[in-house]
């Protein structure tokens, strides 16, 4: 006669406790690694350090830029072009296009009470574009540094951050999704209306 055990299956607050278990036991030897091995991992912190300052060097140098800067210091665009801009046919003046650009890159690094995306500001903004508007505000925004979620931060942190300089509609294909509903379908209209493929 066969014979069934029945296995019980962890719960979510047992796996929590084994996984905060097994961090802690991790955590406990690379301690005791470090402790026995100092010479070891001063040469792995170095490598790591070496290896990152290599890529900002190479990163720097294939864009054209100055090795110390780029490395150190490097440019974070987080502000709108005050460049001219051709506002022929279009129904706002390029004071309010850049206004709307910076409008908009704020809503996307939207900080409270969570960081996230203002679609509210979204919507008001592209209420009041027509296709004309929106490649004037389009060219005002010009390319803004995107790391995935936001712009990079500035300063020393930047250097920790991976990113690359994307347009306006990157930036809002990256940021909106057909469940933000109405915000959704209003910007699609109006950037595929001037153009664009959204």
């Amino acid at each position: 006669m066969a014979t069934t055990t029945l296995v019980k299956k962890d719960t979510k607050k047992d796996l929590a406790k084994k996984a905060a278990s097994a961090a802690k036991k991790g955590i406990d030897k690379t301690g005791d690694l470090v402790k026995s091995n100092p010479k070891t991992a001063l040469y792995m912190v170095g490598g790591v350090v070496l290896g990152f300052v290599v890529y900002r060097l190479v990163k720097t140098l294939n864009a054209g830029g100055n090795a110390v800067d780029g490395i150190f210091n490097p440019d974070i665009d987080n502000q709108v072009d005050v460049g001219d801009l051709d506002t022929n046919g279009a129904t706002i003046t390029a004071k309010q296009a850049r206004v709307f650009a910076q409008q908009l890159l704020d809503a996307f690094n939207h900080k409270a009470p969570f960081w996230g995306t203002d679609e509210k500001t979204i919507l008001e903004i592209f209420n009041q574009l027509s296709q004309a508007d929106f490649k004037v505000v389009f060219n005002a925004f010009g390319k803004k540094d995107y790391n995935g979620y936001n712009s990079p931060p500035s300063g020393i942190f930047a250097n920790l951050d991976s990113y690359e300089p994307r347009d306006l509609v990157y930036w809002l294909k990256s940021e909106l999704s057909p469940s933000d509903g109405e915000v959704y379908k209003k910007v699609k209209q109006i950037v595929n209306a001037a153009g664009f493929a959204f």
